[in-house]
């Protein structure tokens, strides 16, 4: 039985990657001048925050790749990398698998409750399963947007080439 919640976080998802798809993988690792992550940092990003909200919040098995969280936990950055990110591919492909487990998973047990329920940091208290995909709406289409924005200054820097059509 589908959910308007789940409706809706699939459809940010697949617009997404509609967009990073074609992308060039040396392009999604430029950071613009005045920022301090990249197209792929976004991707990646996306990928851990959806596993923590929707499966481990949930009490659910995640399924993070081992140098995730080293690379595209909140407060991380490609400055401070150490080790090699994953082709941009990879992370596409991990993306599409995720939102497909959460439709598989979740779609049932959206009333559900979160125990313990879980504070953010900014201080939102989430009850419900419902509640916390719902937010994963906001956070996926924050940075989708920021994602496009960084194209669009990728497609204005002098001699880039070789990103996504804005």
């Amino acid at each position: 039985m589908s959910h308007f919640v789940i409706d809706q976080l699939g459809f940010v998802r697949r617009q997404t990657i509609e967009y990073a798809k074609n992308m060039n993988d040396s392009a999604s690792e430029i950071v613009p001048t005045g920022l301090k992550n990249h197209i792929k940092w976004n991707l990646g990003h996306m990928y851990v925050v959806h596993e923590k909200f929707a499966f481990q919040l949930t009490g659910h098995e995640t399924q993070y790749p081992d140098t995730f969280n080293l690379l595209f936990d909140p407060g991380t950055k490609p400055s401070d990398w150490t080790i090699e990110p994953p082709p941009l591919s990879e992370i596409i492909d991990l993306l599409i698998e995720q939102i497909e487990r959460v439709e598989q998973i979740l779609a049932s047990k959206m009333k559900e409750e979160v125990n313990p329920p879980y504070k953010s940091s900014i201080g939102l208290l989430f009850i419900q399963v419902e509640q916390l995909l719902a937010f994963l709406i906001y956070h996926e289409a924050m940075h989708f947007a920021t994602i496009k924005n960084i194209n669009r200054l990728l497609i204005h820097t002098p001699g880039s080439t070789d990103t996504a059509p804005a």
